[in-house]
């Protein structure tokens, strides 16, 4: 689509309007890169100062997004989450009507090191489940989920657990764990994203992340599982309802 020199809206207010109803009808998705400045100028027939005031613009309003050494986004909509929430990552996508899928990273097990003994109520050195995980929504890096199980508690939980599979419906399903919808634990800070994070989760290294440390207990009150969950602040909107 060419811009119209022949009216008296600037080019890049032009462009500008062009991106967002391009953004409004998908043709832009949330999250996707955007065709690079070159690209752009030839797409719409302006120059390169035309396409750079109107990234800029948009940028400034919201539309989009700039990343160090890979190009411009579309801001990606912010999820709403609440807070007391145990839902499980599938069950959560499904219900906003969203495709989730998994990435296993790490599965292995380890000796329960003093922290993680004292939050599971087991002892020290016992035989835990490590399981890293990245959890995306539609195709896009949602957190980074470090989760820890009782491996005495769940006896070859190990060999359990997919990309495909939902950790509660083995619980439930495998182990007959019921989860106490009632009660969980969970500690919330920010922290700026390592360079490992950053990987994972396509953001910058320093990008503030939510940090939410969670346990999760079962009908009689026992911890089924703790976990530690990272996402972008700019991914997720923390709701509580009162």
């Amino acid at each position: 689509m060419k811009l119209n020199n022949s009216i008296s809206t600037p080019l890049y207010d032009q462009l500008k309007q062009i991106l967002k109803e391009a953004i409004d009808h998908g043709i832009y998705k949330s999250g996707e890169r955007l065709p690079n400045e070159t690209e752009l100028c030839e797409l719409y027939g302006v120059s390169r100062i035309t396409v750079r005031r109107a990234i800029q613009d948009l940028a400034e309003e919201g539309f989009l997004e700039r990343k160090q050494g890979k190009g411009t986004f579309v801001t990606r909509t912010k999820i709403a989450r609440e807070l007391v929430s145990i839902d499980g990552f599938s069950d959560f996508s499904k219900q906003i009507g969203k495709n989730p899928s998994k990435r296993i990273l790490t599965c292995e097990e380890m000796k329960a090191t003093p922290e993680i003994a004292e939050a599971l109520q087991i002892a020290i050195d016992s035989p835990v489940l490590k399981l890293v995980r990245i959890m995306s929504i539609d195709q896009q890096p949602f957190t980074l989920d470090i989760a820890h199980y009782s491996l005495e508690r769940f006896p070859d939980l190990t060999a359990r657990f997919t990309e495909h599979a939902s950790t509660y419906e083995v619980l439930k399903n495998i182990y007959h764990i019921n989860i106490n919808s009632g009660k969980s634990k969970k500690i919330i800070t920010v922290t700026p994203a390592s360079k490992f994070e950053a990987e994972h989760l396509d953001c910058e290294i320093g990008e503030t992340l939510f940090n939410i440390d969670k346990t999760v207990y079962d009908e009689t009150g026992v911890p089924i599982h703790i976990s530690n969950f990272k996402t972008q602040t700019q991914l997720i909107a923390l709701t509580i309802t009162t």
